[in-house]
């Protein structure tokens, strides 16, 4: 049972917060959205409806300073996480057998809702994945942007087959928002006759009337922001259904797309496969932190870093702000429909990289995260459970991997909650680079671990480029069939930075994709091991397991 909280205009300087029932509310239209009360920074209120009956809506407060959405299920708020996703696949191939992928990629990243834009997607197997991954969706209409696109020539044609979506779909329990368009509202000959139909076709649903302003803040920026600091200080804020940056994907992906005489330098193919949005910002960072890139490996390994960084700080910086007003984010885009450089968290073909688990790590269900303004250590649960006797641990390391200062607290996280620790203590004589690394543990076992490189040069980390590859190890702990657990330990004297594995055919050479991954672009220090499992789709098949850090790569033969 899905209900909403959300901000009505009482009048001109009054707010109330109220919960609406799509159930309780039994078919009436409750809210006056075209009538709306603009309270600044690009968000609007409604009013409640000519005639409605006040009492069909639970009031939460009667003055409340939160203007922004918050989707409940069976009465549980739920911090929504998650992507755009636009045209499932440029070439139209939308079998279960190519989409389903697509969706274990998002819930393994710990998303928990997808946005399908514009109405792109109309296949029932698109609602069924949803339903089956447990994925909320956020589901538009076929309005594009408005004032940027041709509007409707034939309304009543328009209506009858919104009308035939909301029959067909309106069974399936992910289905959370109905929504008429991108980024504007429905033409006024339209808005009262979607509400309606809404509430008699589909009375367990709210009705958006815009994808952002009513209820919940502007969409964006879609850029790349090279203090990711910008997230925690300006934009975190509200319900945002889009923000986006650049994604890299890998040098063995953009392979796959690229001709061999195009692939390096940066050329116009790299600009036809969406290299434009942020490119300057990007590029010049990338060299700024680890220097000139000079192939296409060499851009790609150190894309990986920002990729990772950004998408960590767009979610983690929402987390900070969890119920203060917070209370989700969906990025521009998740999902690729074709080979693409920007806005997407996994590669069409599959891969996974930065972007991906930067998104995972910060959208784990018990997590701990750095507020960069701040250097506060907070705790961010969003279970149904309270989390009792963690310690919260930081530690600071050279690049020997030798501990530079220790802090720990002994911590209880409430459900659904975002808990302050303490603060980092940076000491005042630290070398040129170094790293912050958050560890929550319970019982001495590790449940969430989150590293934070930081340099005293404008965030240069050219001496990553004077390290040399560790010698890492393996040790096979399990396999059944296309499941497989195992450690990787560097014994080396030097770290491994940005850890990265694939699955390869030991016939063909080329990567098994999709494998499913526990964690991904992670460091392992002087003397470390890491725990990880795998999975993937074909069983029966002889396998490599590539390991690649920043400076190099090994295969293991998979025992």
């Amino acid at each position: 049972e899905l209900s909403y909280e959300l901000t009505l205009a009482e009048n001109e300087n009054s707010m109330r917060r109220v919960e609406y029932n799509p159930i309780a509310a039994a078919g009436k239209i409750l809210f006056n959205t075209i009538d709306r009360v603009d309270i600044g920074n690009g968000t609007f209120l409604p009013r409640l409806a000519m005639g409605a009956d006040p009492n069909l809506l639970q009031t939460i407060e009667q003055e409340s300073n939160n203007p922004f959405l918050t989707i409940k299920v069976n009465g549980v708020p739920v911090f929504c996480k998650g992507g755009n996703w636009g045209m499932d696949d440029a070439m139209k191939r939308v079998s279960r057998e190519k989409l389903e992928p697509y969706f274990r990629l998002h819930k393994e990243e710990n998303f928990n809702m997808i946005r399908n834009w514009t109405g792109e997607s109309t296949e029932q197997v698109f609602y069924e994945l949803a339903d089956e991954y447990g994925l909320l969706v956020w589901n538009d209409f076929w309005l594009t942007t408005e004032e940027y696109n041709l509007g409707i020539n034939d309304y009543n044609l328009f209506m009858k087959n919104a009308t035939e979506v909301v029959k067909r779909f309106r069974n399936h329990p992910s289905i959370a928002i109905w929504c008429p368009r991108n980024e504007g509202y429905a033409p006024k000959e339209l808005e009262h006759k979607l509400q309606k139909l809404i509430a008699d076709e589909d009375g367990t649903r709210f009705y958006s009337p815009n994808s952002r302003k009513i209820n919940l803040r502007q969409s964006g920026p879609w850029d790349y922001r090279k203090n990711t600091a910008d997230y925690f200080h300006t934009l975190a804020d509200g319900f945002n259904t889009e923000l986006g940056t650049p994604s890299i994907p890998t040098a063995e992906t953009m392979r796959s797309f690229i001709p061999e005489a195009d692939r390096w330098p940066i050329s116009d193919t790299w600009y036809y496969h969406d290299f434009h949005s942020g490119l300057k910002a990007f590029t010049e960072d990338l060299e700024q932190r680890y220097g000139n890139a000079t192939s296409l490996d060499d851009f790609t390994r150190k894309a990986q870093f920002l990729n990772y960084e950004s998408h960590r700080a767009m979610f983690e910086s929402w987390n900070s702000k969890l119920w203060e007003n917070a209370s989700g984010l969906l990025l521009w885009m998740s999902h690729p429909a074709w080979p693409s450089m920007v806005w997407q968290t996994y590669s069409w073909d599959y891969e996974t990289f930065g972007s991906y688990f930067g998104s995972k790590k910060a959208c784990e269900p018990l997590h701990i995260q750095l507020n960069p303004l701040n250097n506060q250590v907070d705790i961010i649960n969003t279970t149904r459970h309270n989390q009792t006797k963690l310690m919260a641990k930081a530690e600071i390391f050279n690049l020997n991997g030798k501990s530079l200062a220790v802090q720990k607290a002994v911590q209880n996280a409430v459900a659904n909650k975002k808990t302050e620790s303490f603060k980092v203590e940076i000491p005042t004589k630290l070398p040129k680079v170094y790293l912050i690394r958050l560890t929550l543990l319970r019982n001495n076992k590790v449940i969430s671990q989150n590293d934070y490189w930081r340099s005293d040069n404008n965030e240069s980390f050219s001496e990553f480029n004077h390290l040399k590859s560790p010698e890492l190890t393996i040790k096979f702990l399990e396999k059944t069939g296309n499941n497989a657990s195992f450690q990787i330990i560097n014994n080396d004297k030097v770290p491994a930075l940005a850890v990265k594995m694939n699955l390869i055919d030991a016939s063909s050479g080329q990567r098994i994709l999709p494998a499913y991954f526990s964690d991904g672009y992670f460091n392992l220090l002087p003397g470390e091991k890491r725990t990880l499992s795998v999975e993937w789709p074909i069983k029966n098949q002889l396998i490599k397991l590539r390991v690649q850090d920043y400076h190099g790569s090994v295969e293991f033969d998979f025992h």
